[in-house]
């Protein structure tokens, strides 16, 4: 992207292939979490996700050198991105797609940069709010709106699960100021295993307490939409987050649900036959737009 400056050198051509991996996988999560219920009780099937992924993810550790989390600090924020981001998060947007669509579940959830630079200004020292990256993030977040112009039909009815996506914008907000001010010692994979098992547990719990009774997958097919998610929207995508967040700025890595919609529909030009439309176009610009202004500096010297 010409012009935007994420936290990380413009050499780091592995962190830019990283970004855009994860704005891929995550493109596609949304219709994958709507169709992958497979008659479960939504908290029953986002358990057994994180459930799979984090026994995969510390499986892994010892192949990438990585500890397990000690000290109170490190364990503190083990729990907290446990309970907060694969938890509370992950429960109210699979709790809220049984209810909204996925392209509404995605406009709602790209208000996530706006919580995101709320919680980096308080939180991140030198991570402050200005004009432009409000500007910029504001602009984007219409950007994803007009991408669905001609298809977005809104119930007042949906309130409470459209509340309920929004809310989990500002866990996972929360959890990743977080990860970036205390997670700088945790390998990636040491920080998400445990704590993907812990929301794993929160999950089930939760399902049980809100009368679920969970138990196995029934069919082959929702097994593959969990082991999709499992896979490639838990373990590869959140080692390849939690890298970068190391050397990336929280805000930067935000807006990565701003560019989530674009991609789930291309996805569907090319899978689906879904032809685009002049609101797809006009989204895409004011995307582009809104991020180079938040994430660029108006002076010709850049800083990481």
């Amino acid at each position: 992207m010409a012009g935007v400056q994420p936290s990380a050198p413009q050499a780091d051509r592995l962190g830019v292939a990283t970004y855009i991996l994860l704005c891929f996988i995550w493109g596609s999560t949304w219709l994958v979490i709507k169709v992958g219920y497979g008659g479960l009780g939504a908290l029953t099937v986002a358990g057994w996700r994180f459930a799979v992924a984090g026994l995969m993810m510390t499986a892994l550790m010892p192949l990438l050198d990585a500890r397990w989390p000690h000290g109170r600090t490190e364990w503190l924020l083990v729990s907290f991105v446990g309970i907060v981001l694969f938890g509370a998060d992950y429960g109210l947007i699979y709790w809220s797609e049984q209810f909204i669509d996925s392209g509404l579940t995605a406009i709602l959830f790209a208000t996530l940069p706006l919580a995101t630079i709320a919680f980096a200004h308080v939180y991140i020292p030198g991570d402050r709010i200005t004009a432009r990256k409000l500007a910029g993030t504001l602009l984007a977040f219409l950007g994803v709106a007009a991408l669905f112009g001609d298809r977005l039909r809104i119930d007042t009815s949906q309130a409470g699960p459209m509340l309920a996506v929004i809310a989990a914008t500002v866990f996972a907000a929360a959890a990743g100021v977080a990860s970036k001010r205390h997670g700088g010692s945790l390998h990636p994979a040491a920080l998400n295993g445990p704590a993907m098992l812990i929301g794993s547990a929160a999950q089930i719990l939760a399902a049980f307490a809100l009368g679920e009774r969970p138990r196995l997958p029934p069919s082959l097919s929702t097994w593959l939409a969990i082991g999709y998610l499992a896979v490639a929207g838990s373990v590869i995508s959140f080692l390849g987050y939690f890298s970068l967040l190391k050397r990336w700025s929280v805000t930067s890595l935000s807006f990565i649900a701003v560019f989530t919609p674009p991609i789930a529909l291309g996805l569907g030009f090319v899978f689906l036959g879904e032809r685009p439309t002049a609101w797809t176009a006009v989204g895409s610009v004011l995307i582009l737009v809104g991020v180079t202004l938040a994430l660029s500096t108006p002076t010709t010297s850049r800083r990481v």
